[in-house]
């Protein structure tokens, strides 16, 4: 279930102005480039057909998990009226030494059902591992992620190291299921689509750290109350500011896989840590 996030609150250097609220019911300013960024619509993987059972989901998750590693937000369960469908159908040739030859052409369509792109991906292997989903399905899926990817992804410029501060982000922590890694993904992207510069590269020296916290509370009556918080830091730990984040969810729905909530609870909040950022330079400027 996806998490439409509601109170938000921004805290600001003390010793600088308040800034305004960047939030509206949740979301970024309507003329924020984070509203509707091309890839923040999100892919849907589908099973793949032609596909043994246990290996068809296997494909479509080790799918979803190569395009989010593209900070492409990408689920197998969670879509929305703007989300692409990523389809894969498998053909199989036997081959004389007893093993096959699979192929899987993936077909991308759009919003509108239209198909936007395709890509194939072709491995030899045992026929009990394609029954089971073995390792080998991973050269079925990550020859085409990148590319696949790409169908959707802005052509934002990359923000140039060094000038500009460059922004850690660390895992989250209280998260249940995949939350802590798949927030911290999806920060990381919203924030490379504002053109802000990670420290994600080798010998990279962050200049400030978002670190992200999650609280949920036990179920009652079927809903759980999420609240997550964003914290900008400096590398002393010394703490900049917060985005603020709370509403209530099915009981369980973010146990295992968070998927596109991450994205949504990351691309509101990105607006106020790049806020948040923006304030700590001004700062700077006026101390030196």
């Amino acid at each position: 279930m996806r998490l439409p996030l509601v109170a938000a609150l921004l805290l600001v250097l003390a010793a600088c102005q308040p800034l305004p609220h960047p939030f509206e019911d949740s979301r970024p300013p309507p003329n924020s480039p984070l509203m509707t960024p091309p890839d923040s619509a999100g892919i849907v993987v589908l099973p793949v057909t032609g596909a043994p059972g246990a290996t068809a989901r296997d494909l479509a998750d080790a799918m979803a998990t190569a395009l989010q590693d593209s900070d492409i937000p990408a689920s197998t369960t969670a879509r929305n009226r703007g989300s692409y469908v990523l389809q894969g159908k498998a053909t199989t040739k036997g081959q004389a030494d007893g093993k096959m030859q699979v192929t899987i052409a993936w077909e991308m369509s759009g919003p509108d059902g239209k198909a936007t792109g395709q890509q194939q991906a072709s491995t030899v292997m045992t026929a009990s591992a394609w029954q089971d989903g073995g390792a080998g399905i991973t050269n079925l899926v990550n020859p085409a992620a990148p590319e696949l990817a790409k169908l959707i992804q802005s052509n934002v410029p990359a923000p140039v190291p060094g000038s500009d501060p460059l922004i850690a982000v660390r895992q989250a922590t209280g998260a249940p299921g995949d939350g802590g890694q798949a927030l911290a993904t999806a920060m990381s992207a919203a924030l490379r689509q504002a053109q802000v510069s990670l420290a994600d590269f080798p010998g990279a020296v962050p200049n400030f750290i978002v670190e992200v916290a999650v609280g949920i509370t036990p179920p009652s009556a079927g809903k759980q109350k999420v609240s997550i918080n964003w914290t900008l830091n400096k590398p002393d730990g010394s703490q900049i500011g917060q985005v603020k984040q709370e509403n209530n969810v099915d009981a369980g729905s973010l146990d295992k896989v968070w998927g596109l909530t991450a994205y949504d609870a990351a691309n509101a909040a990105a607006s106020g840590i790049t806020a948040l950022i923006d304030e700590a330079k001004r700062a700077a400027l006026h101390a030196s």
